[in-house]
């Protein structure tokens, strides 16, 4: 693979931010496994067309098949390939908020993934990523698993904001949330596993690590075994119960989720979001999203 035209796709129903190759059956099953549905509807209909695409290939994908301009030049893409023994092909997930720069990508050697790429403006987000990462042993903790560290670098020749980093990819299949999480759980893992690295900078003494975005979304069931926990860039110092607000926010807004029962000195973990959701862009797709979850933290 290099810059420039890579390959023929077909954009995914939804926010049309998934592009799905048509190259092979398998690529095909790839592409579809990166769309990240959380309503129960949705994910019923991704394993629809994920089966249908098992049986028939990519020919039972609806839309348009359309091109894609990979980012960078091709010492970029060189370097990658090196990275992970060589790749012959990709799925993308592009960045749905128009406000973010960046790209992902599964990448494909005759249609099973070898790992998972991002592409970055700011090291700042994969430096985060790769230090908390890189904190559970064997991408391991006892409430979920985290994908390993394959490889990290940075555009060749001077090309500013191209830094890359490519990631242990989830198995080619549907996603799902975890039903009942084990939230507590999940906020002490990373804790626990990330006091040590996190730069503290000038945090105050009671703030505590975490994930950053913990959602329903990346918190997946993927087959057998321990859910995944997923996106990492924003992974910092904060409030406590921090995590905690987010998920059960954000799951509210977004799936219907009751709040449940939540510790009694929440506001400051509720402020420090309400004040960075807010910061959000109002343009983007999921603007109105946002405004659920900034009138649901204001309550809090």
């Amino acid at each position: 693979m290099t810059a420039g035209r890579s390959g023929t796709f077909v954009r995914a129903p939804g926010a049309g931010n998934v592009l799905v190759p048509v190259s092979s059956r398998r690529a095909a099953l790839a592409g579809v496994s990166l769309l990240t549905k959380s309503k129960p509807v949705a994910v019923a209909a991704q394993w629809a067309l994920y089966g249908a695409v098992a049986v028939a290939g990519p020919r039972m994908l609806p839309g348009a098949r359309t091109s894609w301009d990979a980012p960078g030049d091709p010492s970029l893409w060189q370097d990658v390939s090196d990275g992970v023994g060589g790749f012959d092909g990709l799925a993308v997930y592009e960045r749905p908020q128009a406000s973010r720069a960046g790209v992902a990508a599964v990448l494909l050697r005759a249609g099973h993934p070898v790992g998972f790429l991002k592409v970055r403006e700011d090291a700042g987000e994969l430096d985060r990523e790769e230090r908390a990462l890189r904190a559970f042993a064997d991408g391991r903790s006892p409430a979920f698993r985290v994908p390993l560290v394959l490889g990290r670098g940075e555009a060749a020749g001077g090309q500013a904001g191209r830094h890359w980093m490519v990631i242990e990819a989830m198995p080619a299949r549907p996603a799902r949330p975890v039903r009942r999480p084990d939230l507590a759980g999940v906020v002490e893992a990373v804790q626990g596993a990330l006091a040590s690295v996190l730069p503290r900078g000038g945090a105050p003494e009671d703030w505590r690590p975490m994930h950053g975005d913990l959602t329903a979304w990346n918190l997946r069931v993927c087959g057998r075994g321990l859910p995944w926990l997923i996106d990492w860039e924003d992974a910092a110092w904060a409030p406590p119960h921090a995590d905690l607000v987010y998920y059960r926010a954000t799951a509210s807004a977004a799936l219907g989720a009751p709040l449940g029962t939540l510790p009694p000195d929440v506001s400051e973990a509720a402020a420090f979001w309400a004040e960075r959701v807010a910061r959000r862009a109002g343009g983007d797709h999921d603007a109105a999203l946002n405004q659920r979850i900034l009138d649901i933290l204001r309550t809090l």
